[in-house]
């Protein structure tokens, strides 16, 4: 069963858009190129005007196995390395793990 890797990152609106193209085109790229990761969808959180942008990024990964080995490994480093060094003065970010429980549908 997959689980979700949730990124949340706040950003200084200063910063916003070059931070927006260099995530979507290339970081989310780089990390689904990773053993396991299945696809990617970014949400944008509404805020107040003169607040910090903030972005959920949830990552679809096939195991817990799979994120561990990538959480583990040397491209984790690399490409948190990646954002602070272009980001870091400018974003906060955490990270959260999504199990999945149960799946409802609703019934006709």
């Amino acid at each position: 069963m997959s689980i979700i890797y949730v990124v949340k990152v706040e950003i200084d609106p200063v910063d916003e858009y070059t931070w927006d193209e260099w995530n979507t085109r290339l970081h989310i790229p780089e990390i689904l190129a990773q053993p396991g990761f299945i696809r990617a969808t970014k949400y944008k959180i509404d805020t107040r005007e003169g607040e910090w942008s903030q972005y959920l990024i949830l990552y679809e990964v096939d195991s817990r196995e799979s994120l561990d080995a990538y959480l583990n490994g040397e491209a984790v480093i690399r490409l948190r390395a990646d954002h602070y060094s272009r980001f870091g003065p400018s974003s906060h970010l955490s990270r959260m793990v999504l199990t999945p429980t149960a799946t409802v549908e609703r019934t006709p």
